[in-house]
């Protein structure tokens, strides 16, 4: 699981800061370990030019004072198989160069030496690239000469140059092991911050509140991913909640613009939605170049019925006749209950006044069926007006004066009958029942 959090940003953040952190304190500890080692280094070297040029001088001192140069020469040469020996001078008691040697294992001619200051205490000079270190040739409490020796100080810059590269080198491999195994360590007490991380990434990508964190309750963190699980349960239930009022608010509309657009008995179109689908049918049928119809059905001396029967008997004609006038209808026609006892059917794209005379013929058989109410068996009719657009009307308010002039010839011709509108028929001064 390390592994799959180490390819988070978080976590190569973090290993980047850990590695940051590791390598400058390390190299903090270098340079103090490198400044303390040179320093203990270098203290070595002095003190072992001391002993050197003290050891020389004190073995000279019998051969100066019996001023035997062969025994002076022995002494230098056999003092001088030191590797890092670059020059020795031998001084006499007045300060002039007796002896001198160089690094190439020989002696030398001391005419170019300089005459040297007597010192009666040994001392150590650090320059840049070597160690001159002096011990006086004592005789007692005479000085009889002087020893100068210089030293390359080349070992103490081939210490420093190989503790800072292996050190370095050590020091760089420890940081990134260390930054590695302090960040999965990390990560490890970060796991459930990561989880949550991944949870919540997932969540606001799908914003799926049914997901949940894994929980761990013996880590110590375990009750953050608890929490955050019951904060994800009460959102889930605040938006189940949304969508269940939502849900209801969208089925309270369309239950409302049922009861708006619809009627409660016979659960057909009102006249609200009469006008409305009437109109856009008209639209259609003139930008589409075909014929619609409209058939204003009003059924026959149905306030005698009614008022014979019963009022409740009359909201039974009315359903039967809805129902017998729908089975007759085609599928892409509407019907609608625009009065008391008064239908209409709006006809889209019929093609022909053959299909509309045709359907005009089945729709009185239909409504001519007899039926049983209260025990007696009843026949009924219906007188219809048929008007076409655009053969007969483009607009919308001439169109139903149209159909509405049809329907009253079908009445004055007897009615159980259907007319459709032409110019022939005549003309009536009363307004227009349905009115827009």
């Amino acid at each position: 699981m390390q592994n799959t959090y180490f390819r988070l940003p978080m976590a190569k953040r973090i290993f980047r800061q850990n590695l940051q952190g590791m390598t400058l304190a390390l190299l903090v500890a270098l340079l103090l370990a490198l400044t303390l080692s040179t320093y203990l280094l270098q203290r070595n070297l002095r003190t072992e030019a001391l002993y050197k040029v003290d050891i020389l001088a004190s073995n000279m001192a019998d051969a100066m004072i019996a001023n035997d140069m062969r025994q002076l020469q022995s002494l230098l040469l056999n003092a001088t198989n030191t590797q890092d020996l670059q020059t020795v001078y031998v001084f006499d008691k007045n300060g002039q160069p007796l002896l001198a040697w160089t690094s190439q294992g020989q002696l030398i001619k001391t005419s170019g030496i300089e005459a040297a200051t007597l010192f009666r205490h040994h001392a150590v000079e650090q320059h840049v690239s070597q160690f001159t270190a002096i011990s006086p040739v004592l005789s007692g409490t005479s000085i009889n000469g002087q020893v100068q020796m210089q030293l390359s100080a080349w070992p103490l810059y081939q210490h420093f140059l190989l503790f800072l590269l292996i050190a370095g080198f050590l020091s760089i491999f420890i940081a990134a092991l260390a930054a590695y195994w302090l960040t999965n360590k990390q990560l490890r007490s970060m796991q459930p911050i990561m989880e949550l991380s991944v949870m919540a990434e997932k969540v606001a990508t799908l914003g799926d509140y049914s997901l949940r964190a894994p929980q761990d309750p013996e880590h110590e963190l375990g009750s953050l991913n608890m929490h955050f699980n019951l904060m994800l349960a009460r959102m889930e239930a605040w938006e189940n909640d949304m969508q269940s009022e939502a849900k209801e608010r969208r089925e309270a509309d369309s239950r409302l613009a049922i009861l708006n657009n619809h009627d409660s008995l016979t659960k057909l179109p009102n006249r609200h939605y009469f006008h409305r689908l009437l109109s856009n049918c008209l639209e259609d049928a003139v930008a589409n170049n075909e014929i619609a119809a409209l058939m204003f059905i009003d059924l026959d001396h149905f306030k005698g019925l009614s008022e014979s029967f019963g009022y409740d008997a009359g909201d039974l004609i009315l359903a039967t006749m809805a129902n017998r006038l729908c089975g007759v209808l085609r599928s892409t026609d509407t019907l609608c209950r625009v009065d008391g006892d008064e239908f209409a059917a709006i006809m889209p794209n019929v093609g022909s006044l053959e299909v509309v005379e045709h359907l005009a013929d089945r729709l009185v058989k239909a409504i001519n069926q007899p039926m049983t109410l209260r025990g007696q068996q009843i026949v009924l009719s219906a007188s219809i007006g048929i008007a076409c657009c655009p053969l007969h009307a483009k607009e919308q308010r001439l169109f139903l004066h149209h159909a509405d002039i049809a329907l009253k010839a079908a009445k004055a011709s007897g009615r159980n009958t259907w007319r459709m509108y032409n110019n022939d028929l005549p003309k009536t001064s009363q307004a227009v029942q349905l009115s827009i």
